[in-house]
């Protein structure tokens, strides 16, 4: 190590950067728990449903409209029709309060529903607008008409007439103005405790003792009924995204690829798409070989994938081909479409092969034209959905469907691995947030059945309308407290279709059992279930669940905990990124010709082929640094995946990231191989520990606070997930690169030879490995909250950890 010593000199950075110690990492460490708490993704998922979601939720069905025809009037004209509208508005929230026995209300605090067992909830209105509006015949001078009006008449000859709207009241033109929204109380929502709506918020050590509230309580819990209870994450499959699978040797398919589709936006409905392989249908009696079939929802039978192809109107053979193939000298590839093609050879034209769907849908007494509307409704609505349900999209859809069949092939060719269904980076946890998402849009939905049931009896009787009486406020208040007192997730009324055990009573035993409850993780397969694949523990949980902590017996592996750092995202929309790439010349996939360019590489957000670029090196470097210096979310997650020739992005909410120490590879860069991280960002982290802990929020920031969310914007850490932790290299501590470096400089690393028994035993470095991206934090955030208070846990036999 000494004629290192000599032969490395520090370059300009002088002692400011002479490299960062395992002292310098805890430092992150501490910063980071400061920020976030141990029970953060609680907290953040349910903030973000409180201030956004719930707002969009009710801008889903935000409008009732109600027409009445040949109304009684008291106009000299008759009217033809008289509609009424319903608007809803801005949500807002109250303080969370209780109503006493004599009719008066105060303030609640959470303890104070502890011990009178009552729900912990704040007060939801909503802003409503009602107006009416007739539709009065009004004659025309003749002079005035044109060509559309006249379509419009309802009487020809010499008195034309045509009908006008009218607003009988809340004309916003009109003398009155538009008619004044009405704040209507529409149910309660019971309020995360420490969340940010919480009275708790932001309070001192000492007003918490003053409220009876312990100041080492994270929060993360719901008060219903007066017990505490926590909302279990709930693990799934991601959505839109393309599988492929191997099928056991004696099926009839040999290889399937599946994706199952759900909007960014709207209800969770999903509807899957499947494509498989048969196996050699017997040439002998008229079959054609190995063809490609896709399964489509809502049709019976499996559809031979030239006709799906015909009927999104990519007619002729060779187009067909030029979606799946992008390759024409790639012969075996079209030597096995060569079945396919012929199978649909009967069926040329595209009316004719969405007749050829219709027929195995489900009405099939209909007449032709029925047919075909039903199939052109289920291509349009149905099929791949989350690339969209609007007309015009099927350009779109056949390109995503040609490359499914291409990945479908190049697994049967074996070019490319099939997929792993237990990869973690495929997988979604459903927080506090999307939970009460799925409840909330079914209760919603049924008060504004309500609110238009109520409409339609007051229309027919004659009577006036008022909204305060329309509304139900019991549908959400009682809808929520059920799901969340019960831990049957779902209506009450179905409540056998709906998921148990989603929310839990809070664990006291010890202070560390509470913290581990609040971060534990459940997948909702069935206990009983002999399969061990899912129970194991996966390269890809590394950072992201404890290795260790996991229940004895039937839940084993499927009931989980998070590591100490990781974070779960909360989703950030995926608009302005697409803008930005199409700024960034990403031709749309419309004007894709893959002919032209049959290498650009796809560029996918959040499983929708949005376009593809000739230059990924350059587009990937650009997103990368908007995301260092904190232009788009830091949670977004970009993977380059360079053998296969695709760029995906991933903004959805539930992916699980964990942060990482940055390595700058800047060419051009004085920095270049080294930590971003430097000594003065340790400094300004060592400041932040002086602050007083009271402090609140505008205060610090005023003294100059730095923290955690300081080094994110500078980019110095950054949060990945466990798809894209694949496309990097991670060294595993910072004095790992320096020997690296020191060993790509050519320095000699002599062994330590001291004999000391108590040493670490340490892997060798690999010499092979010349770039490195990132550096872990610290090794020993791999555990989750009671692992990591195990003493020794290195030096323990690996299921003691566990016990």
């Amino acid at each position: 190590m000494a004629d290192y010593e000599e032969g490395y000199e520090y370059d300009d950075y002088g002692e400011e950067d002479a490299g960062i110690t395992a002292e310098d990492c805890w430092t992150v460490i501490s910063s980071f728990f400061e920020a976030k708490g141990l029970v953060s993704q609680q907290l953040d998922s349910f903030d973000e449903f409180v201030q956004t979601t719930m707002q969009e939720l009710v801008e889903e069905n935000s409008q009732l409209t109600l027409d009445q025809n040949n109304p009684p009037s008291s106009h000299d004209n008759p009217i033809a029709l008289r509609r009424y509208e319903i608007k809803f508005g801005t949500i807002m929230l109250s303080r969370p309060a209780m109503t006493e026995g004599d009719g008066s209300t105060q303030v609640m605090l959470p303890q104070e529903a502890r011990l009178r067992n009552l729900t912990y909830s704040i007060p939801l209105y909503i802003e409503m607008t009602k107006s009416t509006q007739v539709a009065v015949e009004r004659p025309v001078p003749l002079n005035e008409l044109d060509d559309e009006q006249e379509a419009e008449m309802v009487n020809g000859g010499e008195h034309p007439t045509r009908l006008v709207w009218e607003y009988e009241d809340g004309d916003p033109e009109g003398p009155k103005g538009a008619p004044l929204p009405e704040q209507v109380y529409i149910g309660k929502l019971p309020m995360m405790l420490k969340s940010e709506f919480c009275i708790l918020k932001g309070l001192d050590e000492d007003e918490l003792y003053g409220w009876n509230e312990c100041p080492y309580d994270q929060g993360g819990y719901f008060i219903i009924n007066g017990s505490e209870k926590v909302l279990i994450a709930q693990e799934r499959s991601a959505a839109n995204i393309v599988q492929v699978f191997k099928k056991p040797a004696n099926s009839a398919v040999s290889y399937l690829a599946e994706i199952r589709s759900a909007l960014e936006k709207g209800s969770r409905l999903i509807s899957s798409l499947q494509i498989k392989l048969f196996d050699k249908g017997d040439i002998n009696r008229g079959g054609f070989g190995k063809t490609v079939k896709s399964t489509l929802p809502y049709i019976k039978a499996d559809i031979p994938i030239a006709i799906v192809f015909r009927a999104l109107g990519v007619v002729s053979d060779e187009d067909i081909l030029n979606h799946i193939c992008y390759d024409r000298n790639d012969t075996q590839m079209l030597e096995m479409l060569k079945p396919c093609i012929e199978e649909a050879f009967v069926i040329q034209d595209r009316e004719v092969a969405l007749d050829f769907i219709g027929k195995r849908g489900n009405g099939t007494s209909l007449t032709r034209d029925k047919r075909i509307k039903y199939a052109r409704d289920i291509m349009q609505k149905e099929l791949l959905s989350h690339i969209s349900q609007k007309e015009g999209s099927e350009t779109r859809k056949a390109f995503f469907l040609g490359y499914m069949v291409h990945k479908l092939l190049q697994c049967a060719l074996g070019r490319r691995e099939t997929d792993d269904r237990d990869h973690f980076g495929k997988k979604r946890l459903d927080l506090a947030g999307p939970l009460l998402v799925k409840l909330f849009r079914n209760l919603f939905r049924r008060l504004t059945t309500d609110v238009y049931r109520y409409l339609q009896r007051c229309v027919e009787n004659n009577r006036e309308f008022n909204l305060t009486l329309g509304v139900k406020s019991t549908t959400i208040t009682n809808g929520l407290k059920y799901s969340l007192a019960t831990g049957n997730w779902g209506d009450q009324k179905k409540a056998a279709s709906s998921t148990a055990g989603v929310s839990q009573v809070l664990n006291r035993y010890t202070f560390a059992s509470t913290l581990s409850h609040l971060r534990r993780t459940n997948t909702p397969i069935g206990r009983d279930g002999k399969i061990a694949k899912p129970r194991q523990l996966h390269n890809t949980h590394w950072g992201l669940v404890c290795p260790a902590e996991t229940p004895e017996g039937q839940a084993c592996g499927l009931v989980k905990n998070l590591a100490l750092m990781c974070y779960v995202t909360v989703g950030t929309p995926s608009d302005p990124i697409v803008e930005f790439m199409i700024q960034r010349n990403m031709e749309v996939l419309e004007e894709y010709e893959p002919l032209r360019a049959p290498n650009a590489t796809k560029v996918f957000v959040n499983g929708v082929w949005v376009g593809i670029h000739r230059d990924p090196a350059h587009l990937v470097k650009c997103v990368q640094d908007l995301r260092r210096s904190h232009l788009i979310s830091h949670e977004v997650s970009l993977i380059r995946e360079i053998r296969d020739r695709e760029f995906k992005i991933f903004t959805d909410a539930g992916r699980v990231c964990r942060p990482l120490l940055v390595i700058d590879n800047d060419p051009d860069s004085a920095n270049k191989g080294n930590l971003v991280l430097n000594k003065e960002h340790i400094h300004r982290l060592e400041e932040d520990q002086m602050l007083p802990a009271n402090m609140d929020k505008d205060d610090k920031v005023k003294n100059g606070y730095y923290g955690f969310q300081g080094l994110i914007n500078d980019g110095v850490v950054e949060y990945l997930d466990a798809e894209e932790e694949e496309t990097v290299m991670i060294t595993m501590t910072p004095e790992d690169l320096d020997i690296s470096r020191q060993l790509q400089a050519g320095y000699q690393i002599r062994p330590d030879e001291s004999g000391d028994l108590n040493k670490r035993v340490k892997a060798p470095i690999n010499p092979t490995a010349h770039v490195w991206t990132h550096c872990e934090i610290h090794p020993s955030m791999i555990l989750g909250i009671c692992a990591s208070i195990i003493p020794f846990p290195d030096h323990n036999q690996s299921p003691r950890n566990c016990y």
